[in-house]
């Protein structure tokens, strides 16, 4: 072969034919498989298939409900929708309300010594029931014992001096009524011896009697009256110690008076060693045991022995509020349950009501009295107090799904005769529970719409079904 010459390549054709082309280079190419190059796009369309399937099968449930949510509106906007109404009904007859209590004793008293010393014996426990008047414990004070000892030789000294000063005053008068006597006497022998004078005196003039019986008369004359006047002084004398006697014996007396006084005072002291129950009732406290130390008064709280309470009775204090004051009186029942107690009404009576509300809380404190004769209930109980009262105004009640709120303030839809809907605004009263008061903007009998919906607007016309009425209850 010529090396300067030019090339000649040939290829194979599809039909097997060689072609050779002169002065053009013949690239040399391999067989074509069909099938490979086809595969990627049978792939490629079947994913396109897929996707447009997937496409079409999520879209059409959505232009369907698209489509019936269309025909249901138009259906809705063509007819009355239909709402569910309540009847408005009036206010319970009876005026039912619960409220929160403690209870009390009807009285208690802290048993404080009255004297010091030592608990010698104790005769009660906590939980007794005692009587009024009876021994609780005794003290021992053996110095208030030596105090009435003494007060009582006090005593006997002065009732002593009482009987000296009485049988001084009592001889003193024996004294005076003697001189009184020989001072009557001496005033009578003056008396003779005066007219025996004067009929001497005469005498002796007409020279009937001489001069010397007339001088001696005249002589035991002047003697009469000197011991009268002797007998008069005596009186006096024994008049005067004879008052002298009587002050003796109003001071002995009175002396003895200030010592019985005293006695008494230490005896009575003495007597605060027995410690007695005021009243008839359960001891509930008891502080001390036989042996302790026992320091009378009552600014120390330690220094308490015991507690007793008079249950029989018990008080609960009830603060109710200012919405419920007008149905509460002084004697109205009120019906009391324990959580001790769950099946069992206790009933009480209103015995005091306060005179005014509680500035701060705007209560009104209500005292109940409920009769504990078997000593089942507790001081300190909680109770839950059920009152009853013919109700003062009926209000309408109406369901709490019915209202509804705005920045101006709470309104419902009613439904009238025609089944127009009308917007009212509401004064709302008391919240019973699920339900509540309509003070104003609601009569009884109307019907109002329960949970409206947000197509349901003031005007338009809607078809109501009645809900079954539900109980009124008092709160």
């Amino acid at each position: 072969m010529d090396p300067n010459s030019e090339t000649r390549r040939t290829s194979t054709l599809p039909d097997g034919q060689s072609a050779a082309s002169e002065g053009q280079a013949v690239v040399p190419t391999t067989p074509i498989d069909r099938r490979s190059s086809s595969l990627p796009r049978i792939i490629g369309v079947a994913a396109i298939v897929v996707l447009i399937a997937l496409i079409a099968f999520g879209a059409l449930p959505r232009i369907f409900q698209q489509q019936a949510l269309i025909q249901d509106t138009k259906k809705q906007n063509s007819e009355s929708p239909s709402v569910s109404v309540a009847i408005a009904q009036p206010g319970a007859s009876i005026e039912e309300f619960v409220l929160p209590g403690s209870t009390q004793a009807i009285q208690v008293a802290s048993i404080y010594a009255r004297v010091n010393g030592y608990l010698d014996q104790r005769f009660a426990n906590i939980g007794d029931l005692v009587k009024a008047g009876q021994v609780l414990a005794t003290i021992d004070t053996p110095e208030i014992d030596q105090q009435v000892q003494a007060a009582q030789s006090a005593v006997q000294q002065a009732s002593a001096q009482v009987e000296n000063a009485k049988e001084s005053q009592m001889k003193a008068q024996a004294d005076m009524r003697t001189a009184a006597a020989n001072m009557k006497k001496g005033q009578t022998d003056l008396q003779f011896y005066t007219a025996e004078v004067k009929r001497y005196t005469g005498l002796a003039k007409q020279g009937a009697v001489s001069l010397e019986d007339r001088d001696q008369h005249i002589q035991q004359y002047n003697g009469a009256v000197a011991t009268l006047e002797s007998l008069t002084e005596a009186e006096r004398s024994a008049k005067a110690t004879f008052n002298s006697a009587a002050a003796a014996v109003k001071a002995s007396q009175s002396a003895l008076d200030t010592t019985k006084a005293q006695l008494q005072q230490v005896e009575a002291t003495r007597s605060f060693k027995k410690v007695s129950a005021p009243f008839s009732g359960i001891v509930t406290k008891r502080n001390v045991d036989a042996g302790a130390l026992i320091t009378s008064g009552s600014n120390n709280s330690n220094a308490i022995l015991f507690e007793v309470a008079k249950t029989d009775v018990l008080r609960v204090f009830v603060y109710v509020p200012e919405q419920y004051v007008p149905y509460i009186h002084t004697g109205e029942k009120a019906f009391l349950n324990f959580p001790e107690f769950p099946r069992q009404d206790f009933v009480g009576t209103v015995t005091n009501v306060s005179g005014g509300l509680d500035e701060v809380s705007k209560t009104l404190q209500v005292e109940i009295h409920v009769p504990n004769q078997n000593h089942v209930l507790m001081p300190g109980m909680y109770a839950k107090v059920r009152f009853q009262a013919p109700s003062t105004m009926r209000l309408p009640v109406v369901p709490a799904s019915t209202l509804q709120t705005r920045a101006d303030g709470s309104f419902v839809y009613i439904v009238d005769s025609n089944n127009v809907v009308h917007m009212h605004k509401l004064e709302v009263g008391r919240d019973l529970g699920g339900q509540f008061e309509v003070s104003k903007g609601v009569n009884t009998g109307d019907k109002v719409i329960i949970s409206p919906q947000d197509i349901i607007s003031d005007g338009i016309k809607v078809n109501p079904v009645l809900a079954p009425a539900p109980k009124v209850e008092s709160k």
